[in-house]
């Protein structure tokens, strides 16, 4: 009996010893991922580059390779030089648009039948989805509402004029952005404030920018005479438009183009190339991020002059002019701004295209806005696009 009984106990007293040890440990190993964690806090990862630091790099994207049937999509970390490519498309990517956040792509990819559909290329995941069925159509031109619900696109049907439609991305509803579809129009561009979409009329040769309220289009909208086919460029706050005309002042009966100024709130325009005979021909302006400054790819056509485009500074208020890539053994088109928040480290990248090379292709290069030096990108390459 003794014994049973001190046998009892002594399994009782070990028992609780065991659940009073596990206990222990199970406190011990909760204190230690605590304390983990706040090193993580404090001082941020032990080494390496991580997923996060990575996703802060800039960024570019391109088409590649140029002289292909079927280029496609490639992104290359401007810090690492790391270069991926992005679709496998066997016909072939047309043209492409960077979300808002800079997380999703959209693309016009080419069909074995000639058409072309939407695409949508996850940078987060990998993952591509379709967002389009253009039967018989070529979709292309992509531009995003600044929200991110809602695409608009260029369709062109076999035989007819292009067209603007609205793909709705939580739905893919697609939808004619006129209920006349009688009404033709292209290139079509939002502007940053999701308050307009500016949409040419090939059939007018103007430029219209449609007014949206509350997600929708109002009928409202502003003409601007262009005859160039495209819409222009909206400044960062969606207020002002930077958009072509066609003057033939300096070069008598030949045309070459001139950028205008549109305050969209006051109706005001004015010439940022000079009057209408002044010797330069500007073919496109990129904004700076804070809308004071523009990047212009102009030619002068005096003594100057040179064969292709070169990349300028231009002070919006002032309408000072600075060259900022000159080399007349190239032509120069496509820049945008590449830059991760931390101050003095912006860059811009461009394409150039040799003039003097007969087996040239176009290369995609960058410029430090701080120290002027300049970057071999990608070779082969075009189109580049700078993710935010």
């Amino acid at each position: 009996m003794y014994l049973d009984t001190l046998t009892h106990l002594s399994t009782r007293v070990l028992s609780f010893v065991q659940r009073r040890t596990v206990f222990a440990l199970i406190l011990l190993l909760e204190l230690l991922l605590i304390g983990i964690a706040l090193v993580f806090v404090l001082i941020g990862p032990f080494s390496g580059d991580t997923d996060a630091d990575t996703a802060q790099h800039p960024r570019v994207i391109y088409l590649a390779p140029a002289d292909a049937y079927a280029p496609n999509l490639y992104l290359t970390d401007l810090v690492t030089g790391e270069t991926r490519p992005l679709t496998g498309a066997e016909h072939g990517i047309e043209d492409y648009a960077i979300s808002p956040g800079g997380n999703q792509i959209a693309y016009s990819q080419n069909n074995a039948d000639g058409s072309a559909d939407l695409w949508l290329y996850d940078l987060e995941t990998d993952i591509t989805r379709p967002i389009t069925r253009c039967v018989a159509a070529l979709c292309s031109g992509p531009t995003w509402k600044p929200d991110g619900a809602q695409i608009a696109y260029q369709r062109r049907d076999s035989g007819s004029g292009s067209r603007v439609w609205i793909v709705d991305l939580a739905t893919l509803d697609t939808r004619l952005l006129f209920e006349d579809p009688a009404i033709l129009g292209s290139d079509p561009s939002w502007s940053p404030d999701g308050a307009r979409l500016a949409v040419f009329d090939p059939g007018a040769g103007e430029i219209r920018l449609h007014e949206f309220a509350a997600g929708e289009i109002t009928g409202k909208y502003v003409v601007i005479a262009s005859r160039q086919g495209v819409t222009g460029y909206f400044s960062p706050d969606g207020r002002q438009l930077v958009y072509p005309v066609l003057v033939r002042g300096a070069l008598g009966e030949q045309f070459y183009t001139h950028l205008e100024l549109a305050d969209l709130d006051t109706g005001i325009r004015r010439r940022l190339s000079g009057p209408e005979d002044a010797a330069v021909e500007d073919s496109l302006a990129v904004w700076s991020p804070d809308g004071t400054e523009m990047i212009l790819a102009r030619r002068y056509l005096d003594a100057r002059y040179t064969g292709g485009m070169q990349l300028y500074w231009l002070d919006v208020e002032s309408g000072d002019v600075a060259p900022l890539v000159e080399d007349a053994a190239y032509t120069h088109a496509a820049p945008c701004w590449a830059v991760d928040g931390t101050p003095g480290n912006a860059q811009i990248i461009f394409q150039r295209f040799s003039l003097v090379e007969s087996s040239a292709q176009p290369e995609i290069w960058s410029l430090d806005v701080e120290s002027g030096a300049l970057t071999e990108i990608a070779a082969n390459a075009f189109l580049p696009g700078c993710l935010p």
